[in-house]
């Protein structure tokens, strides 16, 4: 599917150089990354743009970089494999360095039609949206079956994900994004955890149709699907516990009450039937009083500390931001 339907209406668009940022996350693509770039290079024809593809700890032999060079991209390079999220941190922070408007970011393994790069841009441009995101759904995608079961799984976990494409690689931020964003997972759960970020910084967020190769592509992911998808499913259930501890650990502690009053329901008809006091039920409805108190109480001390932190780091993005 090499389609370039979505692209033409807005090839009108002519950024100024050094406005906007194409970063590419990239690790072992020496054979996929030459036509990204040989296609980013056609579009340079309609639109002015850098390119920022960062090598995250590529293989000695592999060509990822000197590639990335002989099309005039700019390169940095990981010394050892950190993980993608740890590539997109590097080229956040590039961007907020040099103070781009624009920061579109792109898989470098052919998934997606970098011909589709001014549609989300426009997107930001024509509406008060703080990101798009490049969604995958109905025809214009190849995802095999198993994939849209897993996407819309971790679509639902992640937090701000509602409606919107959580996993995909393909998005673009506008300068009070790309200030307010601050990522710390290394992985695959980036994409959710940057979803989580704009929804708890108030961001905009606005879905694009794109386009998306599934087929003939040599390495959609560097894991298994399953264990792709778990892992992330994994990421995202410990982000909850992290950004939400009030809701993770207020529910958990429910279940817990709700338990004892189960034990202590059997505890009082034993009671009543038999006129002798269940010891084994008064202590599992005991047990569970106590486990399930200590976790809500948990979950206060927790959320009040996450929004003094919360509120210290908003201070301390205040201040970046007057300093810029």
């Amino acid at each position: 599917m090499n389609k370039e339907p979505l692209m033409m209406k807005e090839m009108r668009l002519s950024k100024k150089e050094g406005s906007v940022l194409i970063g590419i996350p990239a690790y072992n693509e020496e054979i996929a990354i030459g036509s990204l770039l040989w296609k980013l290079k056609k579009l340079r024809e309609k639109m002015a743009f850098d390119i920022l593809v960062v090598d995250d700890g590529s293989h000695e032999m592999d060509e990822t970089s000197t590639i990335a060079r002989s099309f005039g991209a700019k390169v940095i390079r990981h010394e050892n494999n950190l993980g993608k999220g740890a590539a997109i941190r590097t080229i956040m922070n590039y961007a907020k360095k040099q103070h781009y408007q624009y920061l579109v970011l792109i898989d470098s393994d052919g998934q997606h039609n970098p011909y589709e790069i001014p549609n989300l841009i426009s997107g930001l441009e024509t509406s008060d949206a703080d990101i798009t995101i490049g969604t995958r759904w109905g025809e214009l995608t190849e995802m095999p079956f198993v994939r849209k079961i897993g996407k819309n799984v971790l679509d639902r976990f992640t937090i701000g994900g509602k409606g919107r494409d959580t996993q995909s690689g393909f998005r673009a931020l506008n300068r009070k994004a790309i200030r307010l964003i601050q990522l710390t997972h290394d992985d695959f759960a980036v994409e959710s955890e940057m979803l989580a970020e704009a929804h708890e910084r108030g961001l905009k967020v606005k879905n694009v149709r794109i386009t998306c190769r599934y087929k003939n592509i040599k390495n959609a992911s560097t894991k298994g699907s399953a264990r792709h998808g778990f892992g992330v499913l994994h990421k995202l259930i410990m982000m909850i516990v992290e950004r939400r501890p009030l809701f993770f650990f207020g529910l958990t502690g429910l279940f817990f009450l709700f338990t004892a009053l189960f034990f202590g329901l059997i505890v009082v008809r034993v009671a009543r039937t038999e006129n002798v006091l269940s010891v084994g039920y008064s202590m599992l409805t005991l047990l569970f009083i106590i486990l399930g108190s200590l976790l809500i109480i948990s979950g206060f001390i927790l959320n009040e500390l996450k929004r003094l932190f919360d509120r210290h780091t908003d201070r301390e993005l205040q201040r970046v931001e007057e300093t810029l």
